[in-house]
């Protein structure tokens, strides 16, 4: 014999509206992001090898960390790209291997390369894929290129003391470079060749560490530091010192200028020259909260900033999620009236409510069980939503 058991309506009613508090309680929780978190399967490995030409590094450095991983094991791929003064290698994992043994393997792999030239610098090896785009900011004022890059960089070190806000980059600059520029002439005068120039320079503008002095209470580490960081710092290196103390410096044969690398790499906002500004968020954090940091952030920099500079932000992908959102509360809030309306008509309106109340409660809990999961609110699971 079977028996069915059915709450008292009163008690149903007091079930649904402590179903629909947990629900509305729990929201804040759920982090919203533009697109789901997909476990990263790639490795980059970024070896910096100075004034090597792309060519050399092909050679002495990509070469080297393709046969070195070679072998790993659940190892998909390796590309490498060989540039000017630097080698990007990112190592793809198979689907189903364990990421963080793989992790280790790559680490373990690269460091144990010892045939490197000597100038290479210690490899930087990360996970990718752990930062996701929210906004970036443009800045454009009327001030040199130089200028505007030191005001990015002021602007960015604020930003990221905001607790809401993990990472900053400025795009839109090259690397900063000394030019010595001279002619022949001048060379032949104080007798020198661009050769002596060049080893001058080399020889007196260094930061290198000089060994230890052992104590019985300390251990004391010893550094030469005299390199020049500056157009006036350059310009006081000497080039020729005479035997009765004549000295000829930098500044005298030569014009020093501080510029940008590279002319080419720039970016141009509304016919302007800019900075930029690309603010990232980590897996853990919610756009629309880091969003809500820069714009409270932006209002603040607009009245302290100099005349004439201005804050646009473009390519804000925080506005996908708001606007999916937005169409998915008000296909909501139009579903239950509907519903509401229709379930009037043919009964009475006590129980029209309470049967339209269903709904939120239906889709509250579905949201409750998408946080103990780990699930987030993003494009694709507010296209299931949209659709129910």
């Amino acid at each position: 014999m079977i028996r069915f058991f059915a709450l008292h309506p009163t008690a149903a009613n007091l079930l649904m509206l402590l179903l629909l508090a947990v629900g509305l309680i729990n929201l804040p929780t759920l982090k919203r992001e533009t697109f789901p978190d997909f476990a990263s399967l790639q490795v980059e490995i970024r070896l910096p090898y100075p004034g090597a030409s792309a060519e050399d590094v092909e050679d002495a450095l990509c070469l080297r960390i393709e046969d070195a991983l070679e072998g790993l094991n659940d190892l998909y791929e390796v590309r490498c790209e060989a540039r000017e003064s630097i080698a990007i290698a990112v190592a793809e994992m198979t689907e189903g291997g364990n990421f963080a043994r793989f992790l280790d393997d790559v680490k373990t792999e690269v460091e144990a390369i010892d045939d490197f030239p000597e100038q290479v610098e210690q490899p930087v090896i990360q996970q990718l894929a752990r930062t996701d785009r929210v906004v970036s900011i443009a800045i454009t004022g009327p001030m040199e290129p130089r200028d505007l890059k030191h005001f990015a960089q002021e602007v960015k070190e604020r930003m990221r003391r905001l607790p809401e806000v993990s990472q900053v980059t400025i795009s839109g600059f090259s690397d900063n470079q000394f030019r010595v520029q001279t002619s022949r002439e001048v060379l032949l005068a104080y007798g020198v060749s661009m050769t002596d120039l060049a080893d001058a320079i080399a020889r007196q503008s260094l930061d290198l560490p000089a060994g230890g002095i052992e104590t019985l209470d300390q251990n004391i580490l010893v550094r030469f530091t005299d390199q020049r960081r500056s157009v006036q710092e350059l310009e006081q290196l000497v080039v020729v010192g005479g035997i009765r103390g004549g000295e000829v410096r930098l500044g005298e044969v030569a014009t020093v200028s501080d510029r940008f690398e590279l002319d080419e790499d720039r970016i141009e906002f509304g016919g302007r020259r800019a900075a930029l500004l690309e603010v990232d968020k980590t897996k853990q954090q919610d756009t629309l909260k880091v969003m809500a940091a820069v714009r409270r952030f932006l209002e603040q920099e607009r009245r302290r900033a100099p005349p004439g500079v201005e804050f646009t932000l473009t390519q804000n992908l925080s506005s996908i999620v708001s606007d999916r959102l937005g169409m998915l509360t008000a296909n909501g809030v139009q579903g239950l009236l509907l519903v509401f309306l229709t379930m009037w008509l043919f009964f009475r309106l006590r129980f029209a409510f309470w049967v339209t109340m269903g709904l939120p409660v239906a889709f509250l809990g579905g949201l409750f069980f998408m946080s103990l999961a780990g699930i987030s609110i993003n494009m694709i699971s507010m296209v299931a939503l949209l659709i129910a």
